[in-house]
């Protein structure tokens, strides 16, 4: 059976650097380097990244590098079948969860995304590209920009709140969830393999960490980099 390998991120993730070295960290769980599909759909499909994403993704030995825009109504379930299916590595960019979970559950892409999870594809993605794999998002995609919590792929059975330090809300709106919680500050990332974990850093921001918040515990902040936390996440 092929690994599961997911690395969730938060902000803090550039592809317009020469090297970067959590995106690095990504391409280098890529048995194969042949195809980089970046999903922009939380960015409600946003074209001004795609020279410098692919750009990147070329120049670090992909074959093929190209940006699957799931809102472009001529693209057929077929078409994003075999986008999907034939990556390597899959990212998915920040934005709006909520519009990122609809416009993926309208297009059929779900299936094909666990597909490609369960057939080995590395995939990642920072903020509402990261919640997105996960079995709960918070994320302030509400009306005026509201906290609210959605239903995601389910990847790994937590709540994953990116943006840590910028969202105090999540200290007390998760104890509503009965779930544990992930918290991720920028500029740092968690790694995923076959249900192992390790912290990867950017080694930009001097004060940032990830956090485990055991619902059993009642949700007390545990700093994962500073403590040695064994979570399960298959």
């Amino acid at each position: 059976m092929a690994k599961h390998k997911l690395v969730l991120g938060s902000g803090g993730i550039f592809f317009e650097n020469e090297s970067d070295p959590i995106i690095d960290h990504i391409f280098s769980l890529a048995d194969k380097r042949e195809s980089f599909v970046y999903l922009p759909t939380a960015g409600h499909d946003g074209k001004e990244d795609e020279p410098i994403v692919t750009h990147y993704a070329l120049t670090h030995g992909f074959k093929k590098a190209e940006c699957l825009y799931l809102t472009d109504e001529s693209l057929t379930e077929e078409d994003i079948k075999n986008v999907i299916l034939c990556a390597d590595v899959i990212y998915a960019c920040g934005g709006n969860l909520k519009f990122l979970m609809e416009t993926w559950r309208r297009r059929g892409a779900i299936p094909y995304l666990r597909q490609a999870y369960d057939n080995g594809t590395v995939i990642a993605g920072q903020s509402s590209g990261a919640m997105c794999w996960c079995r709960h998002g918070y994320d302030n995609c509400g009306i005026g920009g509201r906290y609210m919590f959605l239903d995601c792929l389910d990847f790994v059975p937590y709540i994953l709140c990116p943006h840590f330090e910028d969202w105090p809300e999540f200290l007390e709106d998760v104890k509503m969830q009965e779930l544990d919680g992930i918290g991720l500050d920028n500029d740092i990332v968690i790694s995923i393999v076959d249900g192992e974990y390790e912290i990867v850093d950017s080694h930009r921001n001097p004060v940032h960490s990830a956090y485990y918040l055991p619902a059993d515990q009642g949700w007390p902040v545990i700093d994962i980099v500073k403590n040695h936390v064994p979570i399960q996440f298959e």
